[in-house]
Formats: C-alpha cells, structure tokens, sequence
C-alpha cells in the first residue's frame, strides 16, 4: 500500500497581513471615495499631460490642440497655437496615460490608475520600513500613507506625483531587498530609474544617489563581516562604482530612444526636457518671488526676440531654452545675494502653504457630489495634517543628521531619508517653489515620523 501524501501545513497570515491588509483595504476604499466625492477636471499642466496621451493615441504624435502652452501670447517669433515641435512636458507621465487610454480612454480609467499605484506605494512604505525598522514601522508608514490626505486627493488629479512616488518607492524597496548585490537587480532598478527620469527629469541624478547607497550599504556589510556577523561583501567604492555604472546604464537605456527623438526633432542634445531650462529662467530674474511667473513678463524676455530661432529662422524650442539657460545662469552669478533670497522664498512656499495645493488642483477644478462644508472641513483636515507630517519630518530628519554627523554612522533608513530630503529640498530651491513640489518628500516624512514614534523612544 502506497504511504498517503503529506500535504505541506497551510500556514494562516500573520497579524502584521492581517493589519497590512485592512490598512490597504482602507486606503483603496478612501481613494474611490474621493474620486466619486470629488470629481476633478483636468487643467493647465494636467489637461497638458491628458491632450498629449491622447494626441499619441489617435495620432502618433507629441502635440496639443492649442499648441505651446508655455507663451501667453503671440509674438513676432512664436504664435499661439502652432503646433511647433516640443519636449517641454517630459513624457513618462503622457506614456503611462497613453498605456491606459488604450485600454479605456476616460479620465476616470487615469484616476483609477492612480489607485492602482497607490496599492504599491503603500506595500513599498510597508516593505521599506518593515525591512528597515522592524514591522510596527512599516504598519505605521503604510497606515500614514493611506490616510494622508495628499495621498488620497492627489489620485483624483491627472499629475505626475502618484506615479513618481510609486516608482522611487519600487526603487528603494529593491534596494533595501538587496538587488544591488546583483547584476539582474541592478538592472531592474536602473530601468525604472530611467521611467522615473522620462516623469521628473531632474531623477535623472538617481544612479549618482543610489551609488552612495549602494556604497553605505556595503561599508555596514564589511562592518559585520569584520565583526563576524556575516561574510563581507564586495569593497564599499567597488560596489558603488558598480552600481553607478549597472543602474546609469539602464537607465540610460531607457531614456535614449527619447533622447534620439530630441536630437532628430531640434538637432541638440535634449536628454529628456527643455522644462528645466525653462524654469531656471521664469524663477531667476529681477522680477521673480519665488514662483511661478509668465516668460513674457520676464525683464528682456528672450522669447520675445529672434534668440529663439535657430539655424534655419524658425522657432526651435531646444535653442530657446539653452539660451534661457545661459540667461539665467548669468542672473545668478552677477545677483548671488539675491538668488540666495529666491531659494529661501521657494523653499518657504513650498515648505510652509500646506494643502494649499489639493485644494487648487484636485478640489477647485472640481463638480462636487457631496456638500461642499463636508470638502472645507477635509480641507481644514488636510492643512494640519500636511503640517504635522512635514513639521515632524523635519524635526527628525535635522534630529537624525545631527546624531549621524555626531556619532559617524547611522541607521540605514536615517542614510535613506536624509539623502532625499537633502536632494529634493535643493531641487526646490533651484527651481520653483510650490506646494506640488513637496509630494516626492512625503514618503520620506512619513517613513522619519513612523521611526520617531516607533522606534526612536526604544533607542539610546
């Protein structure tokens, strides 16, 4: 008689799944609840983002309607309403929308999409603090991000947040899972390192960030080898020098056929976006406060002269913006006192109007189906939320720099957050202050203020 086969023990989910489950669960549900609640149109950049999806759908192409959407006003060099070439809106989030559109093409499908991603956002929060800070974190940091009214309005809005969070959020669980350690690893980060650059070119700095953590994550690994807690790893400078050149490579890998299309369009070397250029030039001018301003209110606005033409007398957007550049860049170096002014103007803009931004994006461009006291009194919610999440965030994050500078070395999630606070806050103060620009912060908020509460009071 044959022996019975033994069947492997079902094994029931543990509370933290259980927790984690309700906590995306409840999360899922706010999101749909929004969305049905506040039914967001699209405008300015996010109407933009939704005609070029479905300008690529229909017609193969990377236009509006309306053509160029950063002049106001026709002058002797550029009209309104032309459809001249352009790679002024970087193309990830359009991409993705055109991935949806062919599926379903309805702005509700793109909210939908958002909640989607916000599923992984919230697993990743989980993920990384979890790995990181032990369990109760990564609860913590998953149950803030579901609450977090930004987080929940953000998903009614047609923007590029909810997909840039999601990705650097994919990014770092990777990391924190090891994928640096191999070669496939590195690979995958790199290209969803380069899908994060074509949404925020200014991610385009991510293989020089994860090399450093790649680096500090191999000198912890030496550390207890040394200490006879593991087998060492490869040398600190060896892995981020790998790691720099795995994930660039990728990246780049992804990027390039963008990249390609640029030169063939403008005949320059436009890596992703002329947007960059374009606010470095609105933000830093006699008449700028911080935020943004019409080109052609800028003093000697160069598009209202024939510096925008290139070789061949026509408008070309990739000559423009270089020239806007070098323009800019002349500003700061004869005003250094001034420019030094703007960037703490950006940053008190950014930093200090909270919720100002749901309520411009996702709720005034809006058909209410509730009564609208209900939608003041989540805007009054979602101002003290925003301020306790970010005061608290940056009281960690300056409590965590100063004990790192004091003792040498630091946990992994304080190296994590402290490098991203420090790099997104200096893109702020480079560029353009407004309240939108915090949300790439947020995930590392709300990761610093689950330690604090967490892990903090149990730590010397």
């Amino acid at each position: 008689m044959s022996k019975p086969i033994r069947m492997p023990p079902i094994r029931m989910p543990g509370p933290a799944a259980w927790a984690l489950a309700a906590i995306l669960l409840t999360g899922m549900a706010l999101r749909l609840g929004w969305i049905w609640a506040v039914n967001t149109q699209p405008v300015y950049d996010f109407k933009h983002y939704h005609d070029l999806a479905l300008s690529l759908l229909r017609e193969g192409r990377y236009a509006m309607p309306e053509g160029l959407d950063y002049i106001k006003a026709d002058t002797p060099y550029v009209q309104t309403g032309v459809h001249y070439a352009t790679a002024f809106r970087p193309p990830g989030y359009p991409l993705f929308l055109t991935a949806v559109y062919a599926v379903y093409p309805s702005i509700l499908a793109a909210k939908l999409a958002n909640v989607a991603l916000s599923a992984v956002w919230i697993l990743g929060m989980y993920g990384i603090g979890a790995r990181l800070a032990g369990a109760r974190t990564g609860l913590l940091a998953a149950g803030l991000t579901a609450l977090f009214p930004p987080a929940v309005a953000y998903c009614s809005v047609l923007g590029t947040e909810i997909l840039a969070v999601t990705l650097l959020t994919a990014i770092l669980w990777l990391h924190v899972r090891g994928a640096g350690a191999r070669p496939g690893g590195l690979v995958a980060t790199g290209a969803l390192m380069g899908a994060l650059t074509l949404v925020k070119p200014y991610f385009g700095a991510m293989p020089v960030l994860y090399a450093l953590l790649r680096g500090w994550q191999a000198r912890r690994e030496e550390r207890a080898a040394v200490e006879g807690r593991r087998e060492g790893g490869r040398r600190p400078w060896r892995a981020a020098l790998i790691a720099l050149l795995c994930t660039g490579a990728a990246a780049a890998a992804v990027v390039s056929p963008w990249t390609v299309r640029n030169y063939l369009v403008f005949h320059r070397f436009v890596p992703v976006s002329t947007n960059g250029d374009f606010v470095l030039y609105i933000n830093n001018n006699d008449r700028s406060r911080g935020m943004y301003m019409d080109v052609l209110e800028v003093p000697g606005s160069i598009f209202k002269t024939d510096r925008v033409l290139g070789p061949d007398g026509a408008y070309n957007e990739a000559v423009a913006m270089s020239r806007a550049k070098d323009e800019a860049v002349r500003w700061i170096r004869e005003h250094p006192a001034q420019f030094l002014r703007l960037g703490l103007e950006r940053l008190g803009i950014t930093f200090f109007e909270p919720g100002k931004d749901v309520e411009m994006w996702a709720v005034s461009p809006a058909v209410l189906r509730v009564d609208p006291g209900w939608i003041e009194l989540l805007l009054l919610g979602t101002k003290a939320a925003v301020l306790v999440i970010v005061g608290t965030g940056l009281f960690y994050a300056a409590a965590a720099a100063v004990r790192w500078a004091a003792r040498g070395r630091t946990a992994e999630l304080h190296e994590i957050n402290l490098l991203f606070v420090a790099f997104l806050t200096a893109v702020v103060f480079f560029s353009e202050g407004q309240p939108r620009y915090l949300f790439p912060l947020y995930p590392f908020f709300i990761l610093g203020v689950s330690w604090l509460f967490v892990r903090a009071p149990a730590e010397p």
